[in-house]
């Protein structure tokens, strides 16, 4: 017969381990055994097993990778951090004698999700089930975007640069982020990555999902408001109108009365997507990337959104008065 019974060491752990309210959290309100179930489905479908099952259980890989996430952690930190707080093994469901992953697993979940592009299919998975339980009423949503600094500097030869991905925007030389956000719960439904030089309107159409009712973003995205009579007809336009330019070296056309009090209406409500990059910039510490090629710093903008998310359903669940 099985004894589950603490052991001492177990017990000691219990009572010395710091209270960390936020992870108790998030593993309250987290379906951990719908996303196992979720990512064992695709475990089933690899071909080459030998690249398929991590040597460490699925959810505990995805664990960690969160904790790297809401604490900007790199993969050594991680392993060291994991080692030496207990909180952190608590989260995790390890016990003082368990062995922690290493630096190079941890770095090969992340590859893991990369190469099969786990992080966008797992964000549209978790916009359902937010959809299923209440929370995502689609009602409205908000697009805008957020520069991500590359981890180097640009070079004088374009051919040069250390990152062949990143470009020069106005904002500086790395990649731009693009979100589509639910204006009352400030969840994320979808997210685009590109390189900086790149207009932030060119994305819009990437994040739109279609079930949107109404479609707020800046003047930034105006240029896409004819994209979205063509092919979204049925979503009511929100964003705010472009002053126009004149002839060069001239001033910009002033808007009219009418599209100056639509500006200024709308900007109230865009203004909430900020929440997120505030989030992600000031509560996540991430203020520079890592990684290097658009398709690992699209999976890092990712893995960031996917945390958020989660972070983001702890609050509503205590705002709307639910036990976590």
């Amino acid at each position: 017969m099985e004894d589950n019974r603490p052991t001492l060491t177990q017990y000691f752990v219990e009572q010395a381990c710091p209270d960390n309210r936020f992870l108790e959290e998030m593993n309250n309100v987290i379906p951990w055994w719908e996303i196992e179930e979720w990512f064992k489905g695709h475990l089933k479908k690899e071909r080459n097993k030998k690249s398929g099952r991590p040597p460490y259980p699925i959810i505990l890989m995805f664990k960690i990778h969160l904790i790297q996430q809401w604490y900007n952690l790199s993969d050594r930190e991680t392993e060291f951090q994991i080692q030496d707080r207990l909180s952190f093994r608590k989260f995790l469901g390890l016990s003082i004698e368990d062995k922690v992953p290493d630096a190079t697993t941890i770095e090969n979940f992340r590859h893991f999700l990369e190469a099969r592009k786990l992080n966008k299919v797992l964000i549209a998975v978790l916009d359902k089930y937010f959809s299923q339980i209440g929370l995502i009423k689609k009602e409205g949503n908000i697009v805008d975007a957020t520069f991500m600094r590359a981890n180097s500097k640009p070079h004088v030869d374009p051919t040069k640069n250390s990152d062949v991905d990143a470009s020069l925007g106005h904002k500086g030389f790395g990649y731009s982020g693009t979100v589509n956000m639910d204006k009352e719960t400030k969840l994320v439904r979808a997210t685009e990555v590109t390189p900086a030089n790149v207009l932030d309107y060119k994305s819009t159409e990437a994040v739109i999902l279609g079930d949107e009712k109404v479609l707020y973003a800046d003047r930034g995205y105006a240029p896409s408001r004819k994209m979205m009579e063509e092919k979204y007809p049925q979503i009511v336009d929100r964003i705010m109108y472009k002053r126009q330019r004149g002839k060069k070296g001239s001033e910009y056309t002033p808007l009219d009365v009418f599209r100056e009090h639509h500006n200024q209406q709308i900007a109230k409500e865009r203004a909430r997507v900020e929440h997120v990059f505030a989030a992600i910039k000031k509560i996540f510490n991430f203020t520079r990337l890592r990684y290097r090629g658009l398709e690992r710093v699209t999976t890092k903008f990712e893995s960031l959104i996917i945390a958020y998310n989660f972070y983001r359903l702890g609050f509503l669940m205590r705002k709307q008065g639910i036990a976590v």
